[in-house]
């Protein structure tokens, strides 16, 4: 093969490369077009289905739209108004999902005042039901950094070069500092903080004042004493304390008797 051949084959080889990419370049062109695009795997996507008010053949009145056996329970969404059923037991969970869609109250759903300054507390009611709610909040997401206790020393604390800090220092119990306000608490949890992450995606604005809520509970625990207990829980729980350890008493052998004690001296 000539020197000639060789560069005919190269060029042939470099126009088909050439071809080929400028055929996958006008595949991704953005043009709009009718034709539906193409399917390799359709997946059952396009199923045999009743439009509404369709006729239908398999029922006796020719009718598709069939009336609900007794007893079903609807399910789905809906067009909602708050203002007839925003008083009813069963729209709670609704009035609840929508305030969080809406977010009007920059106290709730920001953590901050009219002068967009942290606010001081919470700005929900705080419950026994929703502390327990927190409780288990901040049990799946900041305990194994922060610890069950709030001090710093989860599982993973002594994998980071900064461990994390302990929710009892000053800085996040003295009202003089801004950094002990809930809505600081508010906006780090869903934000985050130098090397902790924000869990906004996963956290709910409500689940974030029930995780401070518990946090504030840890703190008071720490400043209180076994004597703070009613009568009966404190006997509980004194008599499930595991005694002291018994320390082995030492024995101490005689010194053996002197010289003087012998009447030796002056003999």
């Amino acid at each position: 093969m000539n020197k000639g051949e060789v560069s005919t084959v190269q060029r042939v080889i470099l126009l088909a490369g050439v071809v080929a990419l400028a055929t996958s370049l006008g595949g991704c062109r953005s043009d709009r077009f009718e034709n539906p695009p193409r399917e390799f795997f359709p997946d059952m996507d396009h199923q045999p289905r009743y439009v509404p008010q369709a006729d239908s053949s398999f029922f006796e009145d020719g009718s598709s739209a069939r009336v609900p056996d007794p007893n079903v329970v609807a399910f789905g969404r809906a067009s909602f108004d708050p203002r007839l059923h925003g008083d009813a037991p069963w729209s709670r969970s609704f009035m609840v999902e929508r305030a969080g869609f809406i977010a009007e109250d920059d106290a709730v759903y920001r953590g901050r005042a009219a002068d967009d300054s942290y606010i001081d507390y919470i700005p929900v009611p705080v419950t026994l039901e929703r502390i327990r709610r927190g409780q288990e909040r901040y049990n799946i997401f900041c305990a194994a950094c922060h610890g069950y206790e709030g001090d710093g020393k989860g599982m993973v604390a002594d994998y980071f070069i900064a461990p994390p800090v302990s929710l009892h220092l000053d800085l996040y119990t003295d009202p003089a500092q801004r950094t002990s306000f809930d809505g600081y608490f508010y906006e780090v949890i869903r934000q985050g903080v130098r090397n902790m992450p924000g869990y906004g995606y996963s956290i709910d604005a409500q689940d974030t004042w029930n995780i401070i809520m518990y946090v504030r509970a840890l703190q008071e625990a720490r400043k209180g004493s076994v004597d703070d207990l009613p009568a009966g829980t404190r006997d509980i729980l004194l008599q499930s304390r595991p005694p002291a350890p018994v320390e082995p008493e030492t024995s101490v052998e005689p010194e053996a008797p002197s010289a003087q004690t012998n009447g030796e001296v002056g003999q």
